[in-house]
C-alpha cells in the first residue's frame, strides 16, 4: 500500500498531528486524482477537529477549501486531464477526498477547472463559500443565474443577505447581484465596507436591536422584498419578523445556513437550510440531491469566475509552506484570531503556477 504525508485527528479533541502514514487513494470512475497545493480554512475544519461533526471515520483526514494539480484522472472522465489546476469544496469528513494530505480524490463535475486569471490561492477562496451561497440563493429562494456574458434586466425588488461580512455572505451578495436584484446587507459597522465592495447596494447594523434592523430593512426597501437569506446563523427571529413585514408577495423565502436549530417558520414563508456538508453523500437522499444542484450550476459558476463576474474574496495568505503552517492557520482560526479567510501553501506547485 503506498502511503502519504498530511495532518490526521486522532479522535474528537485531539491534536493536529503531521503523519506520513495516510494511504494513497486511486481515482475511480469519473473521478481524479488530485495534489493538494493551497488550502483555504473554514471554521468547519476546526469544529470537526473537536466536536467530530461529519466525520465518517477515524483518525481522520480534515479539510475543505482547496486548489489543487491533477495527477491521475478516472474513467469516464471527459472535463478533466492529467496537468489541469482545480479548486472547490472537498467532501467533507470523508477520508479520501480531503485536502490535508498529499493527495486526494474528486467528482471531475463537482470541482471548478482553473482558468489563467484565477491564482491558486485566489482559488482556494471560493469553494465552501460559493457553493454554499449557491444552495441558499439558487435552490433555497428561487433565483436563476444569468448566463456568463449576460445581463439580466434590473429588479425592482430586494434580497437581504444577513451577514453580508463573511465568506459566505460576501459570495451571497455577488449572486444576488448578478441576478439583477438590490442587494441590501448587514453586518458589523466597522465591516460595511467589505459587503459594499462585493456589490451590495447598502448596508444596516447587524448590532442594532432587532426592531431597528427591522425598520432599517422598511425604510431602505420600501417592503419591496420576499428574500432573505441567512449567512449568518444567527437571524432568524430577524429575516421571519422582517418577512412578515414585508409587502405582500405570491411567496416568501427565508433561507439559512444553520442546518442544526428547530424553527418554527410560518406556512405563509418557503424555508430552506443550505446544507453543503452532504456535498458527495451520494447514499443519502439529501447527499444526493445537493451533489446533483451543484454538478449542474458549476458550469455557469465556472465561467463567471472566468468572466470576473464572480471574484475571490479578500484572504489572509500564512506566511510559509507545509503542514506545519496549515495547523498554524488552523489554530490561528480555533483561537479567534482571524479577521479574514485563511489560505495556506501546502506543495510546490503554487509557486509555479
Amino acid at each position: 500500500m503506498t502511503t502519504q504525508s498530511g495532518i490526521t485527528v486522532e479522535s474528537p479533541g485531539k491534536p493536529w498531528t503531521i503523519v506520513s502514514s495516510i494511504p494513497r487513494p486511486s481515482p475511480g470512475k469519473k473521478q481524479a486524482l488530485v495534489r493538494s497545493v493551497v488550502v483555504g480554512l473554514n471554521p468547519v475544519d476546526p469544529m470537526q477537529q473537536q466536536y467530530g461533526i461529519l466525520v465518517d471515520e477515524w483518525p481522520a483526514v480534515l479539510g475543505s477549501d482547496f486548489a489543487g494539480l491533477v495527477l491521475e484522472v478516472g474513467e469516464g472522465c471527459t472535463k478533466l486531464k492529467t496537468g489541469d489546476y482545480v479548486f472547490s469544496c472537498a467532501f467533507i469528513g470523508q477520508n479520501r477526498y480531503t485536502p490535508l494530505q498529499e493527495n486526494f480524490l474528486v467528482d471531475e463535475d463537482l470541482v471548478f477547472k482553473k482558468d489563467e486569471g484565477t491564482s491558486l490561492q485566489g482559488g482556494s477562496t471560493f469553494g465552501a463559500g460559493l457553493l454554499t451561497a449557491s444552495l441558499g440563493l439558487l435552490a433555497g429562494t428561487g433565483i436563476t443565474l444569468p448566463a456568463p456574458g449576460t445581463t439580466p434586466p434590473k429588479k425592482e425588488d430586494w434580497i437581504i443577505i444577513l451577514g453580508g461580512s463573511g465568506t459566505v455572505g460576501q459570495f451571497a451578495v455577488q449572486l444576488a447581484k448578478l441576478c439583477g436584484y438590490n442587494v441590501l446587507a448587514s453586518s458589523s459597522p466597522s465591516k460595511a465596507s467589505i459587503p459594499i465592495r462585493q456589490g451590495a447596494t447598502t448596508t444596516f447594523d447587524s448590532r442594532a436591536a432587532l426592531e431597528q434592523q427591522i425598520a432599517e430593512i422598511k425604510k431602505v426597501t420600501g417592503g419591496a422584498f420576499a428574500r432573505v437569506f441567512d449567512a449568518s446563523a444567527a437571524g432568524y427571529d430577524l429575516a421571519i419578523n422582517a418577512l412578515e413585514s414585508a409587502s405582500e408577495a405570491p411567496v416568501k423565502y427565508f433561507s439559512s445556513v444553520d442546518d442544526w436549530s428547530p424553527f418554527n417558520t410560518p406556512s405563509t414563508i418557503k424555508e430552506y437550510r443550505a446544507e453543503l456538508g452532504h456535498l458527495g453523500r451520494y447514499d443519502e437522499d439529501l447527499g444526493a440531491t445537493v451533489s446533483k444542484q451543484i454538478a449542474e450550476w458549476i458550469p455557469n459558476l465556472e465561467e463567471h469566475i472566468k468572466h470576473g463576474s464572480i471574484k475571490a474574496i479578500d484572504y489572509e495568505l500564512v506566511e510559509g509552506l507545509g503542514w506545519e503552517k496549515a495547523i498554524e492557520g488552523l489554530e490561528k482560526l480555533t483561537d479567534g484570531k482571524a479577521t479574514r479567510k485563511l489560505a495556506v501553501v501546502v506543495g510546490t506547485e503554487a509557486v509555479q503556477s
